[in-house]
């Protein structure tokens, strides 16, 4: 009898032990992920703190001090930053570092696949790498996730269409681009640009007029206005756009286009066709 009562105590005794390391290893179990969460929490902290600050310096014009403090914030929780990211590549484009903007778009959108800036981003990057079919994609998918109020968007788009020379597509963008912004002078330059390409000249000198109203100094637009006015044999306001034009600054190769221009103007001759 007291083998079989020593054997029972014996058995609660073992029983108590494993209940009592199985509640030790909760314990554990749940403070090391009460740590975790709070460490995860902090490194959340942190990005936001250090986004906000790059932000703070990118306003100021401090480009370098923002791309450290983007460097921190991604840093701080390299496989969680998609914001980061995103704003390190806006930096970096503006930078003309080009590749590196493209590599942390793509890090952004892994992180956050449904990030529509981001892809709105990625898809004027496209456009700059000349890969208008890239663009496309891109775009169209930022507009799919909900960023139909923003007129570059539209207008991106329609520069892509335009390069991949799908005219209707590119006019439809142009336009809804300007439905959401009327005073915008790029989409006029650009509506007035494929309207001289498809020959179009009376309504391509509405939008160009339009974009010079709207922007004096927006230069090519004297340059394509220029185009469309020798085409309508309007010579002598070609020709004063054409010197206005060469007074601005523009790159050595626009330069020699608008001389060559100005010389077939002042002696007569036709507009060159593949000009």
């Amino acid at each position: 009898m007291r083998r079989k009562a020593m054997a029972y105590l014996l058995a609660v005794l073992s029983g108590a032990l494993i209940f009592s390391s199985l509640g030790y290893l909760a314990w554990q179990y749940w403070g090391a992920k009460k740590t975790n969460a709070a460490q995860e929490q902090e490194r959340e902290q942190i990005v936001q703190d250090f986004v906000q600050l790059g932000l703070e310096y990118s306003q100021k014009g401090d480009l370098y001090a923002a791309l450290d403090a983007f460097n921190v914030a991604i840093a701080a929780n390299p496989d969680h930053a998609p914001q980061a990211y995103y704003y390190r590549a806006l930096l970096y484009n503006q930078m003309e570092r080009y590749e590196d903007a493209l590599a942390d778009l793509d890090k952004a959108l892994e992180q956050e696949p449904h990030f529509p800036q981001a892809y709105a981003a990625r898809g004027a990057l496209y456009l700059t790498l000349d890969r208008p079919a890239s663009a496309v994609e891109d775009l169209k998918r930022a507009i799919e996730l909900g960023l139909t109020d923003d007129p570059t968007v539209y207008l991106n788009l329609g520069l892509a269409y335009f390069h991949l020379d799908i005219y209707d597509a590119a006019e439809a963008n142009f336009r809804k681009a300007l439905e959401l912004d009327p005073n915008m002078a790029a989409a006029h330059f650009n509506l007035g640009t494929l309207y001289l390409k498809k020959g179009d000249d009376k309504a391509a000198l509405e939008h160009l007029n339009k974009a010079i109203e709207l922007d004096p100094n927006f230069a090519a637009s004297y340059f394509n206005r220029a185009m469309a006015l020798a085409n309508l044999g309007r010579t002598e306001e070609a020709i004063q756009d054409l010197e206005k034009f060469l007074l601005m600054p523009i790159t050595h190769n626009a330069q020699l286009q608008a001389q060559a221009l100005l010389e077939r103007l002042r002696q007569g001759k036709a507009v060159d066709p593949t000009q």
